[in-house]
């Protein structure tokens, strides 16, 4: 028996290097499983959110309805709370069509700071 050999029995260094890969595999699989674990928490965010919304336009578009209506019995007309609203609602998009370059540079600064936010 060498003194090599003799030192790498004493020392166990096939045991530590096996130790050490099995520490690393474990620890990658830790930090796999908490992103796994807050991409979970995101979707779930998401899909919810995305439902609320979803009956919020809802409720938003009857409401709207109930307005036109309003209008128009208080008006006598058929079509003039309609076309109040269609004007409303016009010059809306028209604000957001020529404003949509800062609306866009907030949206994309809100989205960066939530993902910081979350550690991602």
């Amino acid at each position: 028996m060498s003194i090599k050999s003799s030192i790498s029995d004493f020392l166990k260094v096939d045991e530590l290097k096996l130790n050490l890969l099995t520490l690393l595999e474990a620890k990658f699989e830790l930090k796999k499983l908490e992103v796994q674990g807050k991409l979970e928490g995101i979707l779930a965010d998401v899909v919810v959110k995305f439902l609320i919304g979803v009956f919020v336009f809802l409720a938003y578009i009857m409401l709207n309805i109930l307005i036109a209506i309003g209008i128009n019995q208080l008006s006598d007309t058929i079509w003039l709370g309609y076309l109040i609203l269609l004007v409303i609602y016009s010059s809306i998009a028209t604000f957001f069509y020529f404003k949509k370059d800062i609306i866009k540079e907030t949206v994309i600064a809100k989205i960066e700071e939530g993902i910081e936010s979350a550690g991602i």
